[in-house]
């Protein structure tokens, strides 16, 4: 008896543990309207943010800039307000490429951390990924789960604005990084956060021009 107590007590806490801060989400039919859509729009010439990062205790400062060349081809690049080029990325399809990165940011670790904070904003490719709706306890949010295998995206949409304000980066169901984006003016965010939580990495980005 005491045996199959104490079996019954681990499957619980095991099921507990892998449902994680997500196991309280209830699970809705998805719908084409489920599956989020870039923040940029299809189809866009560029996008100016005021922006600052903070990583590992230093903090720099500037203007980045993504500017749509083509379908599923965007160039990412982050300039000093003086206009001194600190990284230039390009996005296309699948593929990224890194045309220039101070010493600074040349690390591969910060690099490739930089680079999945910006794949995350630019939703490409997401459709090609398995999907599941869920809404929360309060019925405040539709959340949508993208399953990229060894982690996971949750995209948190208010139920009667219709604004994703969070998107959730999740390993084994323990967060990893969270975006939030608010103060949406003509259906666009003005300000968007992006915090680390296992490493020291914050960006802010405020928009100034579209």
């Amino acid at each position: 008896m005491k045996n199959l107590l104490l079996n019954s007590f681990i499957v619980i806490l095991l099921s507990s543990c892998s449902l994680g801060q997500y196991g309280k989400l209830k699970k809705t039919a998805s719908t084409p309207e489920s599956i989020p859509h870039s923040i940029f729009g299809e189809n866009f010439n560029s996008f100016l943010f005021k922006t600052n990062i903070r990583v590992y205790g230093k903090e720099y400062s500037g203007l980045l800039v993504t500017k749509q060349m083509e379908a599923n081809d965007y160039r990412v690049i982050f300039t000093t307000e003086l206009g001194m080029k600190l990284f230039d990325f390009q996005f296309k399809d699948t593929l990224f490429t890194l045309h220039y990165c101070v010493p600074q940011f040349n690390r591969a670790a910060l690099l490739n951390t930089i680079q999945k904070d910006i794949e995350v904003l630019l939703m490409n490719n997401i459709k090609t990924h398995p999907s599941s709706s869920y809404i929360d306890s309060k019925q405040t949010q539709n959340i949508t789960k993208i399953d990229f295998g060894k982690y996971q995206n949750y995209y948190f949409k208010n139920v009667q604005s219709k604004e994703l304000v969070k998107i959730e980066q999740a390993k084994k169901s323990r967060k990893k990084t969270t975006f939030i984006l608010s103060n949406y003016t003509d259906g666009f965010p003005n300000y968007i956060l992006i915090k680390h939580h296992d490493i020291k990495l914050k960006i802010e980005l405020n928009l100034l021009k579209k």
